[in-house]
């Protein structure tokens, strides 16, 4: 049997659907532009036939106001084909088809077509509604079919008045056929059609022959009879053009001939009656074959992509199992290697501590032998009751003991292991704490020192203690280097600069040879024969780089050596 894997199943499923959903959301999409475009072309037909409308509208209204005509209808002495000239020549100049005059009885007394063979004189159009509700004061829009021209025509019409009474009525007729033959001015696009339905649902206008004078709906008895006994439309009898209407995502939509139309209607203001244009959208289906191609197309690169990249992951993931174990390894290796690094540095102070101790030993024991000497004065001034004298012995006493204590503090404060802990020191504290644990040795090798010049509010970003033990390794190996020199002199200089702080210890040794400045922070590096592990610069450079610092060496001009530590002075300008 056959067997199809679960993937390609799910692949194509998940095509179908992406295939539906964008042939609905594309539908949707090209009937909303549809319904726009119909709302943009019964806009434009609407203006252009209601601004043509208006202007048609005004013409028996300037005429009734026309004294000649007045006079004319009134039965005064008027030239008769003057008249009828005048009308002409106002037909020719608005457009209109036939422009006349009517007397009280509804006959046709003067005419602009007077010369022409279908000439309304004579004719009486009593029967015609304009007539007869312009004779009763109504300004008059009507539609209807020519009697003689058997045309289709707007009729618009108003009464003449003599001294207050309806003299006539002059009517004026216009053609619709104007208005569907001048496709330009309609500005209708190619697959759209327009119709004009009337009050009635009778179709006055449309760019479709078959659908003037039908309607789309179904006339019953009483709006058939009510059209005879207008005669609008003389003896045609309006038919039924099948249609089907329904909406889609709400949008108005009809079915003709077989064709698919989105619908936009809306109603002239100068005449009762509402322009509707169609957008054909029969195609809308095969509008989305691009979409539904270009999606394949996108579709299939997509899953080509993701199938490439799931073969790579399927060959990452052997390693993966064991990349995690050796990482779990080397956090192993990593905090054991800490521990080391730690017990290191602690070992490294102590073997600092042990090059130091014969001074410290010394410094020691000299306050107490001090103090043996002063007690056993002490006793004597006692007994002999000299007690201003042995008060004096007393205090002297007292500061031999506060100098062992701080001694023996600093040494056990310095000695103690201690996590990392960056705050803001005062940088002539933490110099002056070194300077005291070595003071021993600087002064078992006769070592001038001269003390620091600077302000005393710098600070520097540190932990007090690792970086006491950095200074008390260079200062001890300063003295060292000195210790054979004629000339044993350490200073310090301070120098502040974009929130940095750079210290310089400065000696007069025999430098550092130019072949080891390279090496001189490299573990187990010494250049001590017998002494020394060659750990304490390297520990050193270790500290000052956790600080985000530097730690660097040069040799002096004028002779030396010189040890630069850059620091930065508070917190904030460690993240600037």
């Amino acid at each position: 049997m056959f067997f199809i894997p679960k993937k390609i199943i799910f692949a194509f499923l998940l095509l179908l659907l992406l295939l539906t959903v964008t042939f609905w959301f594309g539908r949707i999409h090209d009937l909303e532009q549809a319904k726009k475009q119909a709302d943009q072309q019964v806009s434009q037909l609407n203006n252009y036939i209601d601004n043509e409308l208006a202007r048609f509208a005004a013409i028996p209204q300037l005429l009734t106001n026309n004294n000649l005509l007045i006079r004319f209808t009134n039965n005064e002495e008027e030239h008769y084909s003057a008249i009828n000239n005048y009308l002409a020549d106002i037909q020719k100049a608005s457009g209109a088809s036939d422009i006349y005059i009517l007397n009280t009885q509804g006959e046709v007394v003067a005419s602009s077509n007077w010369q022409a063979d279908y000439t309304f004189l004579g004719s009486n159009f009593s029967f015609r509604p304009y007539f007869k509700q312009a004779f009763a004061g109504e300004k008059v829009a009507y539609f209807a079919l020519g009697q003689r021209s058997k045309e289709r025509g707007l009729y618009f019409s108003q009464a003449i008045y003599h001294e207050g009474k309806a003299i006539g009525v002059v009517a004026l007729k216009v053609n619709v056929a104007k208005f569907e033959d001048d496709r330009s001015l309609l500005n209708t696009a190619a697959g759209s059609h327009f119709y004009l339905q009337l009050a009635d649902n009778v179709i006055a206008m449309s760019d479709e022959p078959n659908w003037r004078l039908n309607s789309f709906q179904e006339l019953d008895i009483a709006a058939r009879r009510e059209i005879n006994q207008r005669r609008a439309y003389l003896d045609y009898q309006p038919g039924l053009i099948p249609l089907q209407q329904f909406n889609s995502q709400n949008i108005a939509q009809f079915k003709i001939a077989k064709r698919l139309y989105v619908v936009a209607s809306k109603p002239l203001k100068h005449f009762n009656a509402q322009m509707n244009v169609l957008v054909d959208v029969s195609n809308i289906a095969a509008m989305q074959l691009p979409r539904l191609l270009w999606l394949m197309i996108f579709y299939c690169v997509f899953i080509f992509i993701v199938y490439s990249l799931l073969a790579r992951f399927a060959g990452y993931k052997k390693l993966l199992y064991s990349r995690h174990s050796l990482e779990q390894k080397v956090i192993e290796r990593t905090q054991a290697l800490e521990k080391a690094q730690t017990a290191l540095v602690q070992s490294a102070k102590l073997a600092t501590i042990g090059q130091l101790s014969a001074g410290i030993n010394h410094e020691i024991n000299q306050p107490l032998c001090a103090m043996n000497a002063y007690l056993a004065s002490a006793k004597i001034l006692l007994n002999k009751g000299k007690l201003t004298a042995l008060n004096e012995n007393l205090v002297i006493i007292e500061g031999l003991v506060e100098r062992v204590h701080k001694i023996v503090a600093q040494l056990k404060h310095f000695s103690k292991p201690s996590k990392m802990q960056l705050r803001p020191h005062p940088l002539s504290a933490l110099l002056n704490n070194a300077l005291m644990i070595t003071h021993s040795q600087l002064k078992q090798d006769d070592i001038s020192v001269i003390p620091p010049q600077f302000e005393q509010n710098i600070t520097v970003l540190v932990d007090s203690l690792k970086f006491e033990q950095v200074l008390v390794n260079v200062i001890t190996n300063a003295s060292q280097a000195m210790s054979n020199c004629a000339t044993r002199q350490l200073s310090f200089e301070v120098e502040c600069f974009d929130g940095r702080v750079k210290l310089s210890i400065l000696d007069t040794g025999s430098g550092i040879e130019h072949h080891t400045l390279g090496s001189i922070f490299e573990p187990f590096y010494s250049t001590k024969s017998s002494t020394g592990l060659g750990l304490g610069l390297s520990i050193s450079k270790q500290i000052i780089d956790s600080f985000d610092g530097r730690l660097s060496a040069h040799n002096r001009p004028e002779g030396g050596a010189q040890f630069i530590i850059c620091l930065w002075s508070t917190a904030e300008s460690q993240h600037d």
